[in-house]
């Protein structure tokens, strides 16, 4: 019998795993501030591509516009009752405001909502909340009518971070979601001093920002290892842009992603498929502008011959003690079993954890990839998130911040997160059969619909779809059996067709399960669910009149599109099932 999935391979690539090498790219990327469209930014992909072509890679520099936006200063001072000025910062998609700024009365807000921004008392004032700033907090500010709003970091450092939702360089139809207000972010002392003088009485306050938004030309490096049996391939992801320095973020990803392909480059043998790796620009101040910019222009072959997507991000962090993932349903077994076995990083439990989530890929780390139907792939070693060697993410204290230096680098963590990714690697690419397993991601459908009918008090019911999932799931489970079947002996065909087959089920099951936009599009940075466009079902107990119909109108749109697509999925299955070994002969 055939073993379907090759988890040998890799034993015999972590010996090759070179500590001296990571270093002396993290050497190189050392002192470089590669904000995005910067000259240390172009620097430090040169210097990948160079290196990549030394190593055996085909690399390539390419080069597109991208819309950038770069925080140049913020300041507050607040002028009423007591004059004080604030340390503060601005943020990405930050609007800039005049010379000579915004001058408002400061309110506190205890958190955004829709019922804030629709009940307009803020209209003209400068609004604080003691949150960090993110877009959600920023549209609903926007819609209050707000001149300014101030942001409070959770402890004594201010993060740089990013506000617009627009996912990517903006089209005509997301432009108009560019945020259009200024903001600042203070750290948590000065904010409890704020909210302090807030308890007992008007406070008056100018904010000021300046903020460089423009079309920004940025490079974009992309190293290929072609495979010998299959045109099909595993891309795996980081970005070259940083805050700062950025060594943990995200050099130490760079180093760790050459290395993988040094490895994969200098073996004996090539791949049964094909690696490319990206190092994506547009990160940090373009809401992942590169690799959505990659996805939009190389979307056919993504679609076609693209398996996976692996992001590396915040690698090799000094304290960090356990591994946080996500991934999709058809490689949650073999991502949770390659954590296990290919690292002594123990996983981490969901609630001490990077954002407090685990699971499924959220709306986050240069997920540009679910239109293509990429299966994706997270993980990495963290520190426990919202403490104080952790910081807000568990990226640690100095992320996002100018602290995030070389001596923040820990190279036996690193080495070994870089075993993990080798290790899924050899698995994507050396199995004769791909490690997915799609119905998983059925199961994901089957679930997601049980719980939004358990949530709409059973209003709608989704039974049709259902029975149609029970159908795909008995055709799979006949796949399954027949490539258990599959020998050394089995013709290169028929592992062609069963290749297909995943491919398929993933460009058809993976967009209708993460999407609620075209595959062509990109969804926007938000709160995430699967199937987003059936959870206005949930609101229907709550709902009358026109809009308990309107509802009811997305709600049947939405049942037809899942419909169709588990539907195609059937077919799709049921060909695979009925090719004639005649074929193969």
């Amino acid at each position: 019998m055939l073993k379907s999935v090759d988890r040998s391979t890799e034993n015999a690539l972590f010996d090759r795993i070179d500590p001296t090498e990571m270093e002396r790219h993290l050497d190189a990327f050392s002192g470089l501030t590669r904000v995005s469209g910067s000259a240390d930014e172009w620097k430090a992909s040169e210097y990948i591509v160079d290196v990549l072509n030394k190593y055996g890679v085909t690399a390539e520099l390419h080069e597109f516009e991208g819309y950038i936006s770069v925080p140049e200063s913020g300041k507050l001072v607040v002028t009423s009752p007591t004059k004080r000025e604030l340390d503060a910062i601005t943020v990405s998609f930050s609007a800039s405001t005049s010379v000579a700024g915004t001058h408002a009365d400061v309110v506190r807000v205890e958190s955004f909502d829709q019922s804030v921004a629709e009940s307009r008392y803020l209209e003209g004032k400068i609004a604080f909340v003691q949150e960090m700033p993110k877009p959600y907090i920023v549209r609903y500010a926007e819609r209050a009518g707000v001149s300014g709003l101030i942001c409070q970091s959770p402890n004594e450092h201010r993060y740089q971070g990013i506000v617009t939702p627009v996912w990517g360089t903006p089209s005509t139809d997301t432009k108009k979601e560019i945020p259009d207000i200024p903001v600042v972010e203070i750290n948590h002392p000065d904010g409890e001093w704020l909210a302090g003088r807030l308890e007992h009485g008007s406070v008056e306050a100018t904010l000021k920002t300046e903020v460089t938004t423009e079309l920004t030309n940025l490079p974009c490096p992309v190293g290929t290892i072609d495979g010998v049996k299959s045109d099909r391939y595993f891309l795996i992801g980081n970005h070259v842009d940083s805050w700062f320095e950025g060594i943990t973020d995200n050099a130490t990803a760079m180093a760790t992603t050459i290395e993988i392909a040094r490895i994969f480059a200098e073996r004996n043998e090539p791949p049964r498929r094909g690696l490319k790796f990206g190092f994506w620009p547009g990160h940090s101040t373009g809401r992942y502008a590169g690799s959505a910019w990659y996805a939009d222009t190389n979307w056919l072959d993504l679609r076609k011959n693209g398996v996976a997507y692996l992001h590396i991000d915040l690698p090799g962090l000094k304290g960090a003690d356990g591994l946080w993932y996500q991934h999709m349903a058809e490689l949650e077994d073999e991502h949770i079993h390659a954590m296990e076995t290919a690292t002594n990083i123990p996983i981490r439990k969901s609630d001490e954890s990077y954002l407090r989530s685990t699971g499924r890929p959220a709306r986050n780390s240069d997920q540009s990839f679910w239109g293509t139907g990429l299966s994706s792939l997270l993980s990495g070693a963290r520190l426990t998130p919202q403490t104080e060697a952790g910081g807000p993410v568990g990226g640690g204290w100095w992320w996002h911040t100018p602290e995030d230096t070389r001596d923040k680098v820990d190279i036996d963590v690193l080495v070994e997160e870089t075993k993990l990714y080798v290790s899924l690697a050899t698995r994507i690419c050396e199995s004769v059969v791909l490690p997915h397993d799609y119905t998983a991601t059925v199961q994901d459908i089957r679930n997601t619909l049980v719980n939004i009918e358990s949530n709409a008090d059973d209003l709608v019911l989704f039974d049709d779809i259902h029975d149609d999932l029970d159908k795909l799931e008995e055709l799979l489970e006949r796949v399954r059996a027949e490539v258990n079947e599959y020998s050394e002996d089995t013709p290169p065909a028929a592992i062609a067709d069963i290749e297909h087959l995943q491919v398929t089920l993933g460009n058809l099951l993976n967009p209708g399960l993460y999407m609620e936009t075209a595959e062509h599009e990109h969804e926007p940075r938000r709160p995430f669910r699967q199937l987003p466009y059936l959870r206005v079902a949930e609101s229907l107990p709550e709902l009358t009149g026109c809009d308990r119909r309107f509802a009811e109108t997305k709600i049947q749109r939405g049942r037809m599109k899942l419909a169709h697509r588990v539907r195609k999925s059937i077919q799709e299955t049921k060909t695979f099932l009925e090719i004639s070994p005649d074929r193969y002969e």
